[in-house]
């Protein structure tokens, strides 16, 4: 089971870039219909999950991310590997180099990485 939904990966990253917000932020923010109730349900539930942890400032409170954004992007490539590719980092590197158009420098640093891991093996 994903840790976080598909909505709360929004708000989060949201969060990432704002570092803090509060719910009428996020909602700002968000490209949804929904309403800011929705909203502030949602923050509650990622709070009890513990996916945000949050402080009291007057009347309202200010969310901050707990989950890092690197947890999240590691735990996703690891399901797009799995479920996409059947595990295959080879499968997966052929479709993502095909279908992108890394400019130089990123080609260079993906050789300096490969590099590096060859090292490492």
């Amino acid at each position: 089971m994903k840790p976080y939904t598909d909505k709360e990966l929004e708000i989060l990253t949201i969060l990432w870039q704002l570092k803090e917000g509060s719910v009428q932020q996020i909602h700002d923010r968000l490209n949804s219909k929904s309403g800011y109730t929705t909203t502030l349900k949602l923050m509650q539930i990622m709070f009890d999950k513990k996916l945000l942890d949050r402080r009291k400032e007057g009347k309202k409170h200010i969310y901050i991310p707990k989950l890092e954004k690197e947890d999240a992007q590691n735990y996703s490539m690891k399901n797009i590997l799995k479920s996409l590719f059947g595990g295959s980092t080879i499968g997966f590197a052929q479709s993502f180099l095909g279908n992108s158009k890394p400019n130089a420098e990123e080609l260079q640093q993906i050789k300096d990485m490969i590099k590096k891991m060859e090292k490492d093996v």
